[in-house]
């Protein structure tokens, strides 16, 4: 007769641990749930009526005219391309440089120390405040150094130059990731990799790149979702301009400027629904890469 085998039992400090760590997660869940999560939910009904201004009362029911008038209309299908456009460029940029970085410097050293504070501190700058100092930049170095133009200034350059502020600021985060990532690779494998011949491009492919999968899950994942929510960098340098308006700056304008609160609720459902399709998909299949490592 086969017995039945009971599921371990955390023990008692196993058990305080895991209540300790529920209880630093309070305050940020109950925080999202205040700030983010109930008023997302709230603004659902809205999106289903023709509500003009937020001050106003007057909500008619009109059903999902605002998701057909939203997916057939053409500016609001350009500010999804050029918030896909920025967030692709801005991903693959920040996530490169964060790895290059990661691997030139992710030895234990003084120098190294000194150079990932120094590398990361741009990670602690607000975005708004980072967007300004490099508009000065662009008009008062790149152009003096070159002779060009801003690239904040020219149409079909923009979304470029958007690019280069978001992964400066960005790729300190994605470097400690790494650099994590890389510290926790077993140092036995390069040996006997080294052992067996194997150059230190093989070595990096071979090795390095599958035991730093999770890290990618993380950094891409991250950075994925950061890009495509992205509203105070447009809004701080490129305003006024038809190739800076993401999608973020056109749900904050039909609701505040045009008075159509109703679509721009719609407009940011659409979003956070392609948001998490996304995010969730990249994830899953980031993890399957884990497992196949």
């Amino acid at each position: 007769m086969v017995k039945k085998m009971n599921p371990p039992r955390l023990s008692r400090q196993s058990t305080r641990i895991h209540r300790g760590n529920l209880l630093f997660l309070l305050p940020t869940v109950v925080l999202f749930t205040i700030v983010v999560l109930i008023p997302f939910i709230q603004g659902i009904p809205y999106s289903f009526t023709n509500w003009k201004s937020i001050v106003s009362v007057d909500r008619e029911f009109n059903g999902l005219n605002n998701y057909k008038y939203l997916l057939t209309n053409k500016y609001f299908l350009e500010s999804l391309g050029v918030t896909f456009k920025y967030t692709i460029l801005y991903m693959l940029s920040a996530n490169i440089m964060g790895l290059i970085l990661a691997l030139m410097i992710h030895r234990s050293s003084w120098f190294n120390n000194i150079a990932r504070t120094v590398l990361f501190l741009p990670f602690t700058v607000s975005v708004t405040a980072g967007a300004i100092v490099w508009s000065y930049v662009y008009t008062d170095v790149y152009t003096y150094l070159t002779g060009l133009v801003s690239p904040l200034g020219m149409p079909g350059q923009i979304v470029y130059g958007m690019v280069i502020i978001g992964a400066w600021r960005d790729m300190g985060y994605t470097m400690l990731i790494y650099i994590a990532g890389l510290q926790a690779v077993p140092q036995d494998y390069y040996e006997a990799a080294t052992v067996d011949g194997a150059s230190k491009w093989q070595q990096f492919w071979r090795i390095t790149i599958p035991n730093i999968v999770p890290a990618f899950t993380t950094n891409i994942t991250l950075l994925l979702a950061w890009g495509l929510r992205t509203f105070d960098l447009p809004m701080a340098v490129a305003r006024n301009a038809r190739e800076g308006q993401f999608t973020a700056v056109y749900v904050y304008d039909s609701i505040f400027s045009n008075n159509k609160a109703g679509l721009g609720q719609a407009a940011a459902i659409i979003l956070t629904v392609i948001l998490l399709i996304l995010t969730q998909g990249v994830t899953r299949f980031l993890r399957r890469l884990e497992v196949e490592a």
